[in-house]
């Protein structure tokens, strides 16, 4: 009896899927794609994915899977997912559904896709804070002090001779205080002035001291010179025989 050979694709990848074997690849791969948010599978990742296939195949009936074989599998199984999706009528594909909810739609795109509920705003005018003076407003407080008529031209005018006589009175503040400033920094200077005679006066008296001293010493030097040059005792004059 002539038993029939397998086909391999190129790649080294094994078309003899059964619906086992591929249903435990989606489980086993599923798991992993989950645990790495939806990130690729590393090479170490596709091992373990394939010893879980391969584990659930019986021993000696059908070979084993390789990594590769593995994700050249779920390549094509992401290919039928799209092809069935695109498709107007619903998919009797088994493995449609598995596939829907591991690669059909993500958190984020979940979230991105809710309507945000809108936040009505609230709108507070402020009050006005500034303070009314009693009786009434400033300008008829300030105008009808005297009898005289509240209107603009007398309150003006009331308003500047009041800021012309503070106004007089810091500048007499300011000359007074310009003036004790500066005989306190004319006493400054002349006290400066008495300190730098007194100085100038005790350099002269030391300069004048110390000349005659050394003039002393010089007067002393010359006469030790002449006792030295006259001679103690006169010379003997000699006797005739």
């Amino acid at each position: 009896m002539h038993r029939p050979t397998r086909t391999r694709a190129p790649g080294g990848r094994d078309d003899c899927w059964s619906e086992g074997a591929t249903s435990t690849l989606i489980t086993a791969w599923g798991d992993r794609y989950l645990q790495l948010n939806r990130g690729n599978l590393r090479q170490n990742d596709w091992k373990e994915v394939a010893d879980a296939v391969n584990s659930g195949l019986n021993g000696g009936v059908k070979a084993s899977k390789t990594d590769v074989q593995c994700k050249n599998r779920i390549d094509t199984l992401k290919k039928k997912y799209k092809l069935e999706k695109s498709k107007p009528s619903p998919s009797t594909w088994p493995f449609y559904h598995r596939l829907h909810s591991l690669i059909g739609s993500s958190p984020d795109s979940a979230v991105s896709t809710k309507r945000k509920p809108s936040i009505p705003t609230l709108t507070v005018k402020s009050p006005d804070l500034k303070p009314k003076p009693p009786g009434g407003s400033t300008e008829s407080s300030i105008g009808c002090e005297d009898g005289e008529d509240c209107n603009g031209d007398s309150v003006r005018k009331r308003r500047m001779e009041a800021v012309g006589l503070s106004g007089g009175a810091a500048c007499r503040e300011l000359a007074g205080a310009i003036l004790k400033f500066g005989e306190l920094y004319e006493r400054m200077e002349n006290l400066k002035q008495e300190q730098m005679m007194e100085l100038e006066k005790q350099r002269m008296e030391f300069t004048k001291e110390l000349e005659f001293q050394r003039l002393n010493m010089f007067k002393d030097a010359q006469v030790e010179l002449e006792k030295m040059k006259s001679p103690k005792y006169a010379p003997c004059r000699g006797k005739k025989l």
